[in-house]
């Protein structure tokens, strides 16, 4: 925003492969067509009432009531696939020539897949190969800059990247080499070239090609959590300026006071987790099998109490701190109780005063022997200040896994959230389960919601999440924070 507090970047065209999150991008696009502060009700009533059965015929209601806004939502919000045979390069080139509408001052910003790169998917796959094409998907972003030539371009990666190697070469070496100059790979594009600054390392000096010069590749890592980020995620995020731009006004960002997990996610309303089945011997395979539970607040309560219990002699702790005061629900998809915030920095970020309640905040069904792991969790965490690993665990409540005491991968399977710093990276496993995003409430004894996830994440609370709760998790563990994403827009409006 501008010192009148008016967007100064307008978003011409989102590219997004996923059917989900294009459903989320397209209506937040619609929310971006009114002025800051004043959505219509009728957004309120939509995703307050959100269905995602129903959605296609809600939608459709509800761009019906704004023609013009929902024009140019569905306009920006494209479902496309980049290098698939079904989206040719040539209709992409076409859908961003109509964008910029001759427009030669813009910004262009990616994140190209990052699979092969992660330090997780190497290890599993024993090392990067060339037949995984993955491994150069971020070329069809080299392609767009290369036949686009943005003024400035922002392109986000996963930490792997800094050590990720192809037959002995530095794969990140290769990428900013190729996005110097595009059209190397692609001579059918102009003939731009591009600076690549950090932003968050001060430039080492420049060479005889006026490229700023920097001491290592770590010099482009970022970590979030300096940067008032509740979330420990380090991503490398590259900036590109063209060089017929005055680069003189950038500089990078300024570090700022850490913001803990208890802070921005200690007002939402209490929720306890939902029970769904236990285990009940095995199958002809070996297998567990299971028995379905019925989920109710007895049946949870009850099942919390038989584990405090057994838990008597295997750890301290305070009855106050486990006992729930008032009866707790699962949550749902819209809770009218607006969140009283205290001592949360980011108050101005979230807040919505005419949301008047909490959005995506629904827990998930645990296993009931995982409702006992996440119970001696978070009690070892509040007595010693640090979460078990699975050698701390005792017997009974192990995993039916034969790793499950190994030193390795497993170790850390159950993973409690520590309230006074901030949370571990969100990722996009916390769609499939929450073990490794326990809260720190022992009350609660569950996973964080999408919300909560939200938060760490920085999304405003107006900001909805579109399909089932595991599409919502989903999204929210890929995106870069909007706060960052903020903050680094205004270094781009200083040099623009």
């Amino acid at each position: 925003m501008d010192e009148n507090g008016d967007r100064v970047f307008e978003i011409k065209l989102s590219i997004e492969k996923d059917e989900n999150a294009h459903k989320t991008l397209e209506l937040r696009s619609f929310t971006r067509q009114f002025p800051i502060g004043e959505l219509p009700p009728e957004y309120y009533g939509y995703v307050k009432n959100y269905n995602y059965r129903t959605d296609k015929a809600d939608r459709e209601k509800l761009f019906s009531l704004h023609p013009d806004q929902a024009i140019v939502a569905q306009k920006e919000a494209w479902l496309c696939e980049l290098g698939h045979d079904n989206f040719p390069s040539e209709l992409v080139d076409e859908r961003i020539t109509e964008a910029l509408d001759g427009e030669n001052n813009w910004l262009l910003i990616g994140g190209p897949p990052c699979q092969a790169y992660s330090l997780v998917g190497r290890a599993r796959r024993g090392g990067l190969k060339e037949e995984d094409s993955r491994v150069f998907l971020y070329r069809e972003y080299l392609r767009t800059i290369a036949m686009h030539q943005p003024s400035v371009f922002v392109m986000e990666n996963v930490k792997g990247l800094l050590s990720a190697e192809l037959d002995g070469n530095s794969i990140f070496s290769m990428i900013l080499n190729d996005l110097k100059r595009p059209n190397r790979l692609f001579p059918q594009g102009e003939n731009a070239e591009y600076r690549i600054f950090s932003l968050v390392t001060p430039v080492k000096e420049f060479d005889e090609n006026n490229d700023p010069v920097y001491e290592k590749d770590r010099d482009f890592l970022i970590q979030a959590e300096k940067f008032g980020i509740p979330q420990k995620r380090h991503r490398v995020i590259l900036l590109g300026v063209r060089k017929d731009i005055d680069h003189e006004n950038f500089l990078p960002l300024v570090q700022e006071d850490t913001v803990s997990l208890s802070e921005v996610i200690g007002d939402l309303p209490k929720l306890r987790s939902g029970i769904g089945r236990e285990i009940n011997g095995s199958n002809s395979k070996g297998r567990n099998a299971y028995l379905k539970i019925e989920d109710n607040w007895e049946n949870w309560s009850g099942t919390i109490q038989k584990y405090l219990v057994k838990l008597k002699s295997e750890i301290k702790f305070d009855k106050k701190d486990v006992s729930a005061k008032t009866k707790m629900t699962m949550g749902c998809n819209f809770i009218e109780e607006t969140p009283m915030i205290q001592n949360n920095p980011l108050e101005t970020w979230y807040h919505d005063n005419n949301l008047n309640g909490v959005l995506n905040h629904e827990t998930r069904k645990h296993l009931k022997e995982d409702l006992g792991r996440y119970l001696f969790s978070s009690l070892y965490l509040k007595e010693k200040r640090e979460f078990p690993r699975m050698k701390d665990y005792p017997d009974w409540l192990l995993p039916n896994h034969k790793s499950a005491r190994e030193e390795g991968k497993f170790a850390d399977r159950f993973r409690t959230q520590k309230p006074d710093i901030p949370a571990t990276t969100i990722t996009s496993h916390i769609s499939k389960d929450g073990h490794y995003f326990i809260h720190y409430d022992p009350q609660q004894c569950r996973s964080l919601t999408v919300r909560e996830a939200a938060r760490v994440q920085t999304f405003p609370d107006n900001y909805f999440f579109c399909g089932s709760k595991t599409h919502q998790f989903h999204q929210v563990g890929n995106a870069v924070p909007p706060l960052l994403a903020y903050k680094i827009a205004n270094k781009i409006k200083q040099i623009l």
